[in-house]
Order: structure tokens, then C-alpha cells, then sequence
């Protein structure tokens, strides 16, 4: 509950107040009277201050903000009573030449509804060069990882625990397991530095018989629910085949599985003394270039008794200028615009999955953004925050974008319908419509919500 208020307060909050401002700016810009802006909405809460014909306002309903112009409520046009009421307000307030949304001409119009959305497109522009000067996270090999050890094996006499980080042998930096396996080859003992809990150690590991990576197997730590492998597979055991033909290394298991999505592979499992044959159908359910079949492995050498795999450390690349900041800023905006606007085909090409393109409501988004707020606590950076926060922007945008009457896009429909038509439509009928459509988006929002609180969002899948 705790990260679902900090990602509604820190990151959805404040993208719908930089919605709003767009709206309010190009009002501003054009001449169209706002007679308030309010952060929160109704009930009002307390009146904040007044500058030119704007009040600034406090809200109870702590979910965003609004602009309302003359002549406009919400997203309707206002009925003559309404237009009564608002030109009472102006008189009592000595507003002087107001300007409704019905006098504002079709183009200044479209103007005024389209800069909530370009606000959200050049928020997240801007996210994306910040993270780009503050420096983009990236992997870099640094070692061994420990990721299971065998009880009464050299592992386990040389004090090697779960989680342990290999760094050198025999004195010699190791960054990568091939280095490991090059150098552990043989049946005599050798010196290895730990690493852990930020502490470093030297120890001796002496393996029972002579060590080759044709020893090794591939050990199953982890099944990732609702993937291929969820149901068949179970941790600790050992692949051995892939299609008859051996593998013995985390890499080769990977290059047999990640280029055959959709087809049936036969892998070769070793399971408490037995030997098994498991059909699983690799798929890419991450939107990665890989078919995977959901496991998480490690390579496993019966005569050091313990599991290792590739270890990485997670540092920064900082942007070489403003110029490469810009740059860098606008290829991940591209990217991201692509991956939000294409998702529909994507899903039906299968690069997607429904879980991967699912609606989501507050609630979705906040068990997103709470994994978000915990990488950021843990990797102790700002990256994570900051990139969701952008990829909601844009989704924001393009969403209010959509021509479904009562968002920005529904909108601008009508004023491009009076700009072909020559006059704009009774605003009775307007109004209508647009009110079919909230309660079309309030019905459908009302039916994500239980959908993400009923099946909550898969995090694995993203």
C-alpha cells in the first residue's frame, strides 16, 4: 500500500498537473479566460491565490488536477444556465473582455486541447535527457556468482555460501565464467577471493577429481510462473540434452532454446537419479528478441559440489555532452513512443503477450510503479523512477489522444468536424455525447480496477 501512495503521488500526480498545465498555457496563449486551475479536484478544499483572472485552488480528490475555462465543463460545452452562472462569477470577480471556448476559433481550440497531451510528450522527452545526463544504467561482467552449494562438497569445506561473489583466482582478476572455467581445470586446489556482504575473504577450493566443463550441467534455480517451463520443470533440476544433443553451459542452452519460438524441443532433465525427456515450447513473452521457456539456470560442476552463473555489477554511463544528452534523450523517447503505439499489432503479432498488453488501471499501475520504487531502493538510483515516469507520460498522452468522446482526442474530433461542416455542432448534442463517452471510460475503468486487484499484474512478464 505504502509504494502504491508513492506512485500515485510521485509519479501520476504530478504527470496529470504537467497535463493540465499544457491545457492552461495554450488557453493562456490563445486568450481563452480560465477562471481556475485547481490541483486536486472537487469538493475545494481552500482557495490558493489569485493571479489575473485566475483562481488557484486546493482540491479534497487528490487525484491530479483541472483547468476550467470559460464556457467549458470538464470536457462539455456548458449550458446556457452554466454560461449564466460563469458570466456572474466574471462580473462579480471584474474580469474584464472574457473569452469563452465558444469564441475561440476551431484552430485555437485544437491548439487548447492538444497541449495537455504535448505537455506529457515533452515531459517525457525531458525525463529521458535527464536520465540521459545523469547516466543511463548498464551491466558490466564482474565475476562469479555463487548460486548454490552442495552440502558436504570442496564448495562447502571452502566456506562458499549461496550469493558469494568469485572475484579472482589465485590472485588474477575474474570478470566472466568462461575465465572461471578456463582456470578451475584441473584436480589441484586453488585460491579463490570472495566477496560478501561487502566484505572479501581468501579461500581454497579443492576439487574431488579433475574439473572440465564438459563436467558441468545446467541446474534450474528458478521457474518463472505461468511460462513454458511452470508445471514441468522443478528447481534443482539438471539439463543435460537439448534434442539429444549435450549442453554444459549456461550459453549453450540458451543459443539452442532462443531462436526456436513456438517450436517443441525436447529437453533431457536428470531428476533425483532419473533421466526424463520434457517436450516444452520456448516463447517470447518479455518482448525481448528471445524465445525463453521461463527458468532461471546456473551452471553446476559435480566436483566443486557447487552452482555458479555469471555475475554483474550495475553501473552508470553518463552522456559525453549536452549534444549526446539530446540525442540519447530523443532515441529513448522514439523507442518508447513506438513500443506504446505499436503495442496492439505487437500483441496480435505475438511479440506481446495479453499480460504484457493488458489495460491497466490506477491500481495496475501502482503494483508497477511499487516494483519501480523498490529496484530504486535497492539499486539505490533513480533510473527506474524516472524511466517509468516518462513511459507513463507518453502513455497519458497518446491515451488522451484517442478519438473516444470525452478525452482530449474525442474532442478534437468535433472541432474537425465544424471545421468541414463550416459550424460547429449544437453544444446540446456535444455535451451528450461526450457524456456517453465518461461513462463509457468510467465503466471501463471501473472493470480494469477489478481486473488488477482480482489477477494482479504479473511483474515477471515485464
Amino acid at each position: 500500500m505504502l509504494f502504491w501512495l508513492l506512485t500515485f503521488f510521485i509519479i501520476l500526480v504530478p504527470l496529470v498537473i504537467i497535463h493540465e498545465l499544457g491545457h492552461f498555457f495554450a488557453a493562456k496563449n490563445v486568450g481563452i479566460t480560465v477562471l481556475e486551475f485547481g490541483i486536486g479536484f472537487p469538493p475545494r478544499a481552500a482557495t490558493l491565490f489569485t493571479r489575473g483572472d485566475t483562481i488557484y485552488t486546493l482540491n479534497w480528490i487528490p487525484i491530479g488536477g483541472f483547468v476550467r475555462p470559460y464556457g467549458e465543463d470538464m470536457v462539455r460545452p456548458k449550458t446556457d444556465e452554466e454560461m449564466e452562472a460563469d458570466l456572474q462569477e466574471i462580473e462579480g470577480r471584474h474580469i474584464e473582455n472574457p473569452k469563452s471556448v465558444f469564441e475561440a476559433g476551431p484552430w485555437e481550440r485544437l491548439w487548447f486541447m492538444f497541449a495537455g497531451p504535448l505537455a506529457n510528450f515533452i515531459a517525457a522527452f525531458f525525463i529521458f535527457v535527464l536520465i540521459a545526463v545523469i547516466g543511463q544504467p548498464y551491466r558490466e561482467e564482474s565475476g562469479v556468482a555463487v548460486s548454490s552449494v552442495l552440502d558436504e562438497s570442496p564448495a562447502a569445506a571452502a566456506g562458499l555460501q549461496e550469493d558469494d561473489f568469485i572475484t579472482h583466482i589465485a590472485g588474477e582478476r575474474v570478470t566472466e565464467v568462461e575465465d572461471f572455467n578456463a582456470r578451475v581445470n584441473g584436480p589441484e586446489p586453488v585460491a579463490l577471493t570472495v566477496e560478501r556482504d561487502g566484505d572479501s575473504f581468501e579461500t581454497t577450493l579443492a576439487p574431488t577429481t579433475s574439473t572440465d566443463v564438459s563436467d558441468n550441467r545446467v541446474v534450474v534455480l528458478d521457474i518463472v510462473e505461468g511460462w513454458p517451463a511452470d508445471g514441468k520443470l522443478e528447481e534443482g533440476d539438471l539439463i543435460v540434452a537439448v534434442d539429444g544433443e549435450d549442453v554444459h553451459t549456461t550459453e549453450a542452452l540458451i543459443d539452442r532454446t532462443k531462436d526456436r519460438d513456438g517450436e517443441t524441443i525436447v529437453y533431457t532433465i536428470e531428476r533425483d537419479g532419473e533421466t526424463l525427456d520434457v517436450e516444452l515450447v520456448p516463447e517470447n513473452l518479455d518482448a525481448s528478441d528471445n524465445a525463453k521457456i521461463g527458468v532461471t539456470i546456473a551452471a553446476f560442476n559435480p566436483s566443486l559440489g557447487f552452482g555458479y552463473a555469471q555475475g554483474y555489477d550495475i553501473k552508470t554511463r553518463p552522456a559525453d555532452g549536452p549534444v549526446d544528452a539530446v540525442v540519447t534523450g530523443a532515441e529513448e523517447f522514439a523507442f518508447s513512443m513506438e513500443l506504446i503505439v505499436r503495442a496492439p499489432i505487437m500483441l496480435i503479432e505475438g511479440q506481446l503477450s495479453p499480460e504484457q498488453a493488458r489495460p491497466v488501471s490506477i491500481v495496475g499501475i501502482g503494483q508497477i510503479g511499487g516494483e519501480v520504487i523498490r529496484q530504486s531502493i535497492e539499486l539505490e538510483a533513480v533510473f527506474p523512477i524516472l524511466n517509468f515516469m516518462a513511459i507513463i507520460s507518453i502513455a497519458l498522452a497518446v491515451t488522451n489522444l484517442l478519438p473516444i468522446p470525452g478525452l482530449d482526442g474525442g474532442r478534437m474530433v468535433f472541432v474537425f468536424i465544424e471545421l468541414l461542416r463550416g459550424k460547429p455542432m449544437e453544444p446540446e448534442r456535444e455535451g451528450f455525447v461526450h457524456m456517453i463517452g465518461i461513462l463509457f471510460l468510467l465503466s471501463l475503468m471501473a472493470v480494469v480496477i477489478f481486473w488488477d486487484i482480482v489477477d494482479p499484474i504479473d511483474l515477471n512478464s515485464f
